[in-house]
């Protein structure tokens, strides 16, 4: 029998409006073509440890990802990248080797971080948006409210299924610790791609972005190394589908 460690590096699902795949995003990058994708919209770890999870305190190589991000976006493409405090100062330095502009993003929190005690509560994130000249933007309305109500540091609230259920008591029964909000996701898709365009994720935990690009007209490439969270995210959307039917 095929362990699902080994296995995880071979599921690869087509669905409507994109793909979703179970793989190690380094390896997805170096396989890509130049040029592929009109846009990357990604949220990759922190490196702080989030909620104690291993795979957050894990080294990130931002600078090989920021070569590789610009390697397979088309000329007129966008990339955007959310980030922690530390972590924004890296990857303004890397982008800034290929993109001519740069812009910060704060979204403002509704329900800010609040598992440090004894300190003031973070209550927003930062998120980088790099481009050329010639990049697409959505001039149809302006982009300045960046808060949007949702949950974060919380758990993603998408039920776990059988499987994960055994062994599990309460407060066991939730999945990804750094959602962002559908209607955030929403926000960027419109505002950094047309009808059709075709968006990656190589970091994508439970498929928030592949939801809000089916429901957009756009089209998607997710990648996620969990194989718990990319099976959430096939059942998220499914259940998305279904509900549209």
């Amino acid at each position: 029998m095929v362990s699902r460690k080994i296995r995880r590096a071979f599921v690869h699902e087509c669905g409507e409006n994109g793909t979703r795949c179970c793989e190690n995003a380094f390896s997805y990058l170096e396989c890509m073509p130049p040029h592929e994708f009109d846009a990357i919209i990604t949220d990759p770890p922190y490196q702080i440890g989030i909620a104690g999870q291993k795979w957050d305190s894990k080294p990130l190589p931002i600078d090989w990802l920021a070569y590789h991000f610009h390697r397979v976006l088309k000329p007129n493409g966008n990339v955007f990248v959310f980030c922690s405090d530390f972590q924004f100062v890296h990857w303004y330095t890397e982008l800034s080797k290929y993109f001519t502009n740069l812009r910060k993003y704060a979204w403002c929190r509704s329900n800010p971080m609040g598992w440090i005690k004894g300190r003031f509560i973070e209550s927003f994130e930062l998120g980088l948006h790099a481009c050329g000249p010639d990049a697409y933007f959505d001039k149809s309305r302006p982009y300045r409210n960046h808060k949007v109500t949702g949950t974060c540091a919380g758990r993603e609230r998408i039920k776990p299924d059988a499987d994960e259920e055994k062994g599990k008591g309460k407060g066991q029964r939730s999945l990804h610790p750094t959602q962002k909000p559908l209607e955030l996701i929403e926000e960027l898709v419109t505002a950094l791609t047309d009808m059709g365009h075709l968006i990656l994720d190589p970091f994508s935990g439970t498929g928030t972005l592949a939801e809000a690009a089916t429901k957009l007209g756009r089209r998607y490439a997710v990648v996620e190394f969990q194989y718990r969270y990319h099976r959430a995210a096939s059942r998220r959307l499914k259940n998305h589908d279904l509900k549209s039917t």
